[in-house]
């Protein structure tokens, strides 16, 4: 290899191995980017659940514990499938809280009247037989 080429080699390798060396930081900050996104989210369902009327987490709890119970990750592969997954439960357990808060509350059944028992709670007076 002649002169002008080694440099022009080592000039190309030099430019690539920047770039390459910036992916790296591009990577490591998206990841922590996500990484606190995610824990917030976490963070906040966590808050919400807490929040939950007894009813509302009776009706929520059987399924998000079935959710995340089946929530399948590897996490030490680093894949970008287990990312989606944990984006996809984050977001459908989100949903959940969503659906609770437009349900509108159940009302009560009216209560039965007590006999004799008139509106203001007070029973009319006897008639008398007498003319």
């Amino acid at each position: 290899m002649t002169r002008s080429a080694q440099e022009k080699y080592e000039a190309l390798q030099s430019q690539l191995s920047s770039e390459l060396k910036a992916l790296r930081i591009s990577v490591r900050e998206s990841a922590e980017s996500f990484m606190l996104c995610k824990e917030g989210e976490v963070e906040n369902l966590l808050d919400s659940m807490l929040k939950l009327s007894p009813r509302q987490l009776k009706s929520v709890a059987l399924l998000w514990t079935r959710e995340l119970r089946d929530l399948k990750l590897k996490p030490q592969k680093g894949r970008i499938k287990d990312l989606k997954k944990l984006d996809a439960i984050l977001d459908s357990l989100a949903n959940h809280l969503i659906e609770i808060d437009e349900t509108p509350p159940e009302k009560a059944a009216p209560r039965a009247k007590k006999a004799g028992a008139t509106k203001a709670g007070v029973k009319p007076a006897a008639k008398s037989g007498k003319k």
